[in-house]
């Protein structure tokens, strides 16, 4: 890696604020419990495997859990639930646990968490996880996709923009 960046922090982040970015609930259910978690950090990798690329701050609560688990759920949100995405991103008072009683999940055939009405929903297991600075750097091999077209065709997305919620047609 490359010597200590000079430029400040505030100024990295300023400039990826103005990054449009869908937003997704992150699931996890396993031997080490459920968890969930509102991100933008969410990229594909390839194709082929079909593979994504998760980025999680060390500090998150969720570490520790998703490593045990290994296995999670990508839920990309539609517009009408910027208050999913609220939840699980500690803007309401709600603890992890009461974060799922809010809203109708269902179980995918790997067993881990989708709510009802996001725009898709993606299983995957984590194959490699690698540290970056002050996050982890999760790469996620999908193994199970449901894309809700025909249901939501009309629906927008839920993307995150200058530090807020908007929705994407």
């Amino acid at each position: 890696m490359s010597q200590e960046a000079s430029i400040p922090q505030q100024d990295f982040r300023n400039a990826m604020s103005v990054c449009a970015a869908g937003v997704h609930v992150i699931t996890t259910d396993g031997a080490a419990g459920r968890y969930g978690i509102t991100m933008t950090a969410v990229s594909s990798v390839t194709d082929t495997p079909p593979t994504l690329i998760l980025c999680i701050n060390r500090r998150s609560l969720i570490l520790p859990v998703l490593l045990e688990n290994g296995r999670l759920c990508v839920n990309v949100l539609a517009a009408n639930q910027q208050d999913v995405a609220e939840h699980f991103a500690g803007m309401t008072k709600l603890s992890p646990e009461e974060r799922f009683e809010y809203h109708i999940w269902h179980r995918g055939s790997t067993g881990q968490l989708q709510v009802e009405g996001a725009l898709a929903h993606l299983h995957g297991k984590v194959v490699q996880n690698q540290t970056v600075g002050t996050h982890e750097v999760f790469f996620v091999e999908i193994e199970e996709i449901h894309v809700h077209q025909k249901e939501l065709d009309n629906e927008p997305a839920l993307v995150y923009f200058r530090r807020q919620f908007g929705g994407l047609s």
